[in-house]
């Protein structure tokens, strides 16, 4: 079961789930997931409404703590990842590898700014799923420099993620491997999962969450909106949640999970 709840700021949305949370801890195991920066602040409220034995039932996970949890559970946590300087290292090295194959970026720059600005691309792309395969069919249908642009990213991108692969993991990958692995470790099976505190999700968080929902007993998600229609024109205060509603919705209807919203109106 999928459950969006809707509420505008101040209709203690926070305190219906954390009401609902622990009642329903009687039952199953629950996971508050919350953004990281509101996870300390989040179990300090979970103690408040669950007393002191709330820890046996439930516990409050960001997301890339979601991802440590599956990596115990189905293997990978020892897995060595790049830091920083790992990543600008095997960057420079990617570059290098294709430069004869480059346009635009035929003579690259070796210095450090120049390969954040590429770590920054790359981040961007595996946020939103775009694969280098993409990039290098999109640059050869594309003309003229944006192509090229594209297709070097490709060649690039794509001679990384190989070096990754041989060497050291991308940190920036956690959630993408994360999703992979719950297609065979079923570990949100049995559980409730709570999602409050999040404005949107990345195409790449959306693809762990499409994964959680197929295992779940039940998915709640809160979004600070009035309501789904969308009425002024993709520019109103409300129109980012409307956007992310339209994705969950739509992510568990592909995956034939019935879909519940409720729309809040306490005080």
């Amino acid at each position: 079961m999928f459950k969006l709840i809707l509420g505008r700021a101040g209709t203690g949305k926070t305190t219906a789930v954390l009401s609902r949370l622990t009642k329903a801890g009687q039952r199953r195991k629950q996971v508050l997931i919350v953004p990281e920066q509101q996870s300390h602040e989040a179990e300090r409220a979970l103690c408040r409404a669950g007393g002191d034995r709330v820890s046996l039932y439930a516990e409050v996970l960001s997301l890339s703590r979601l991802a440590n949890r599956v990596f115990l559970a189905a293997g990978g946590m020892g897995e060595p990842e790049l830091d920083a300087g790992g990543r600008l290292l095997l960057m420079h090295q990617a570059v290098k590898a294709v430069s004869d194959q480059l346009t635009v970026y035929a003579r690259p720059s070796r210095r450090p700014v120049f390969l954040e600005s590429l770590l920054a691309t790359a981040d961007e792309l595996k946020s939103s799923c775009v694969q280098p395969e993409l990039l290098l069919q999109a640059g050869r249908e594309l003309p003229g420099p944006e192509g090229e642009k594209l297709r070097d990213l490709g060649l690039i991108c794509g001679t990384y993620q190989a070096m990754t692969a041989r060497t050291a993991l991308d940190p920036r990958d956690r959630l993408t491997r994360t999703a992979e692995k719950l297609k065979d470790c079923p570990w949100a099976a049995g559980r409730d999962l709570w999602l409050d505190g999040f404005t949107d999700f990345t195409p790449q968080q959306i693809e762990v969450l499409s994964r959680l929902l197929e295992q779940a007993h039940s998915v709640t998600v809160t979004l600070t909106c009035d309501h789904l229609e969308e009425d002024e024109g993709g520019t109103g205060i409300f129109s980012p949640a409307r956007r992310t509603a339209a994705q969950l919705l739509r992510a568990a209807r592909e995956r034939r999970v019935p879909s519940q919203v409720e729309h809040l109106e306490i005080g």
